[in-house]
């Protein structure tokens, strides 16, 4: 089945649609051929808009990581800012809302190869700055005594994205309801996170 486009529609934004589906059902980067055909171009007329292959993926998991950090710029500004607890909740329901709407860009960026995603200037400027604020809120945490005055904050957020991405992945699997009776897949993910979040900041640090 292709994907369909209106006379005159932008080939690049189709292009990224057509890529992102085909490396979630293969697992593999389309190649140009392949994405052209899907999105019903010449692949002439792609290879106009998008050279290779690479910069298609590279392009592919930007549009993932914009979707991202618009979903975590719109959660965390209609919440408490000098709140921690609230703060990084709304990180991890932005987390889990990316991954339930956008299953495949989710994939995308767990598809890609750490060599090729540091590569690109862009993609770790996207990352940092949904680091940045993580590291402020935990920061703001240690601060108001809920973190240890020496609590290395950069890893708490690497083990925070490990877990993260391991519960949203068995969201998506549907494979966390069934180790939470009477929730959803979702319901699991937002739980799991919040006992996550609680164990971190939910109580005053050990003197």
């Amino acid at each position: 089945m292709t994907i369909a486009m209106r006379p005159g529609g932008n080939i690049f934004s189709a292009a990224i649609k057509g890529a992102t589906r085909l490396l979630d059902e293969t697992g593999e980067v389309a190649s140009l051929d392949a994405v052209a055909a899907l999105i019903n171009v010449r692949v002439d007329d792609l290879r106009a808009v998008v050279p290779d292959t690479g910069m298609l993926l590279q392009a592919t998991a930007e549009n993932a990581l914009m979707l991202l950090q618009e979903i975590c710029v719109r959660r965390t500004s209609s919440t408490c800012s000098d709140d921690p607890i609230a703060q990084f909740t709304a990180l991890a329901e932005a987390y889990v809302e990316w991954g339930c709407r956008h299953p495949r860009e989710f994939r995308v960026i767990g598809l890609m190869p750490a060599e090729v995603f540091e590569r690109n200037p862009r993609l770790v400027c996207y990352e940092n700055a949904i680091h940045q604020v993580m590291y402020r809120t935990l920061d703001r945490a240690r601060q108001q005594g809920a973190l240890p005055r020496d609590q290395d904050i950069g890893q708490i957020i690497a083990i925070a994205h490990t877990y993260a991405y391991g519960v949203v992945s068995k969201m998506l699997l549907g494979d966390l309801a069934r180790w939470n009776p009477g929730m959803t897949d979702r319901e699991a993910a937002l739980h799991n996170l919040s006992i996550f979040i609680n164990q971190f900041l939910g109580r005053p640090a050990q003197a």
